[in-house]
């Protein structure tokens, strides 16, 4: 009878734990689809649509071109959307081509889209759809992960966190490369954790796959192969069969990205496309970018007010106090598992604040680059949880409550300068009137904005003060209106907009109305004296 009761409640305990991993996964892919297509499309994802489609090439051609003339042509917003749609005539050679010759990526994110587009189509639910497949997966692998690391609940926590919390949710919405970075990095850690336990041939080729591929997406997945590399030579270094298999493991996924290293050393690395990252000297600043970046991993609060200000310190205070608990007890009962965690966090920390030093950059303030240490967060924010909620219910509730609702604000904020609002504006404002926008001759700047414009009105690329000067003599003739656009980048206002697009007053028959700003874009409407 004994016997029996066990084995009930031993099969109880494991429907409970099935039934709350489904609905952690039905929340994870419920938050992932909130408000998919109801923002905007944002700069970067201009980038994914027309490198993905197999017009980075001829992009670049065109803006170089507009570039040379005294005055921009006479364009409406349709010839511009012309490089954002998926062609039957380009090919996969095309895609590759755009990402050698005039982006700074490695392709597989970008040849992925590429199919992807042509099975589902380009339209906005679709092109993210990808990341919210990829990003649902993460929780799963977040799973795998806590029960190679720890135990059946720590995993489960593993897997919540990673449904729920907002950093997580927002970069499975994004038709960006980085849920598919998130589920890659947790599926190489899996296989390296199998590797580190049983020593087999099979989990060692997985492992070297699945880094791989990670280089192929983004090159700073080097970052978390390094911190893969540090903690495998510590942990295991007396080891020589599971230090030799793993080393013919890195070796071969060196192998398998050499093909497209190869390519990129023949054509040069092109720099100049990464420019943007520079300039921004001093240390403090960047020190501080570490604690900002890290409270983001719990909570998001973008938008204003004194209540998300008390939500998010409330938020991390909890969290703070579920992580000394949490930490403290790793580091005695799985020490092992703890430095697993902590290299695949720390390296590429490191890696991007020693960037920023010695080049002066600003990877530390771009948010979606903390993916890569984020997947040596979560088993730890997965633990402090599991054991938070086993000593103090109320405090764990309360924070996972506030990230839920974080994760729910998130998707109705924008990621950057976003065109769909501003354009609406511009659009009702431009109705009965000859109407043109003029915007700065950059590609993440003209293409964003012709995609929300109506097709009567005109959009008109400048490159340097002397070309807006003719333009406007050109307006003069044409057009009643004149509207003035400039996109700012979050990290740095002149990122994408130069300092000539800013005049008050652009002279000719014109003077000011009003600025209106939406979504980090700025738009100044100029009318004719006449009317």
């Amino acid at each position: 009878m004994k016997n029996l009761w066990q084995s009930a409640k031993a099969f109880l305990n494991k429907e409970r734990f099935r039934i709350v991993l489904l609905f952690i996964f039905a929340l994870g892919l419920l938050l992932r689809l909130n408000n998919l297509s109801g923002r905007s499309l944002w700069t970067d994802e201009f980038f994914t649509l027309f490198q993905s489609s197999g017009h980075g090439v001829d992009v670049v051609k065109f803006i170089d071109d507009l570039s040379e003339k005294k005055a921009p042509p006479l364009l409406k917003p349709r010839d511009f959307r012309f490089f954002l749609q998926n062609e039957p005539a380009r090919n996969i050679k095309d895609v590759t081509e755009g990402l050698l010759y005039t982006d700074t990526h490695p392709p597989l994110y970008f040849w992925i889209i590429y199919f992807w587009m042509r099975l589902f189509g380009d339209a906005l639910f679709a092109l993210r759809f990808f990341s919210v497949l990829m990003g649902f997966f993460a929780i799963f692998l977040a799973y795998r992960i806590g029960i190679r690391l720890f135990n059946q609940q720590a995993a489960v926590f593993c897997a919540l966190f990673t449904a729920v919390t907002a950093f997580s949710v927002r970069y499975s919405q994004e038709a960006r490369s980085y849920s598919l970075i998130m589920a890659t990095g947790l599926l190489s850690s899996l296989f390296l954790l199998r590797l580190e336990k049983n020593n087999k041939n099979q989990d060692a080729f997985w492992f070297s796959v699945f880094t791989a591929l990670g280089l192929y997406i983004h090159y700073f997945y080097a970052f978390l192969a390094i911190g893969h590399f540090i903690y495998f030579n510590v942990a295991h270094m007396r080891e020589s069969a599971k230090i030799r298999r793993f080393y013919l493991a890195v070796l071969g996924s060196l192998l398998l990205f050499s093909p497209w290293l190869m390519l990129v050393v023949m054509k040069g690395y092109n720099f100049r496309n990464t420019e943007w990252i520079f300039g921004y000297p001093g240390i403090i600043n960047k020190i501080g970018s570490i604690f900002t970046g890290i409270s983001r991993y719990i909570l998001i609060f973008d938008n204003p007010g004194s209540l998300p200000r008390i939500s998010l310190l409330t938020g991390i205070a909890s969290f703070i106090y579920l992580a000394i608990y949490g930490v403290s007890e790793i580091v005695v009962k799985y020490r092992r598992q703890f430095w697993f965690c902590l290299s695949i966090f720390v390296v590429p920390l490191s890696a991007m604040l020693f960037l920023d030093i010695v080049q002066h950059g600003a990877l530390l303030r771009q948010e979606r680059f903390w993916i890569f240490s984020f997947l040596g967060f979560i088993p730890l924010a997965g633990y402090s949880l599991s054991l938070g909620f086993s000593r103090n219910k109320k405090v764990t509730s309360l924070l996972i409550l506030l990230m839920l609702v974080s994760s729910f604000l998130v998707s109705k904020v924008q990621f950057g300068p976003a065109p769909k609002s501003i354009c609406r504006w511009i659009n009702k404002e431009a109705k009965g009137r000859a109407s043109a926008v003029v915007a700065c001759n950059m590609r993440g700047v003209l293409f964003a904005q012709s995609y929300y414009l109506d097709n009567d009105i005109y959009l008109l690329p400048v490159s340097d003060s002397r070309q807006l000067t003719d333009t406007v003599k050109i307006a003069s003739i044409l057009f009643d209106q004149v509207f003035i656009v400039r996109h700012y980048h979050r990290t740095d206002s002149s990122l994408i907009n130069e300092l000539f697009m800013e005049t008050a007053d652009i002279g000719g028959d014109f003077r000011p109305e009003e600025t209106v700003s939406m979504d980090d874009i700025s738009s100044r409407r100029f009318i004719k004296h006449a009317l």
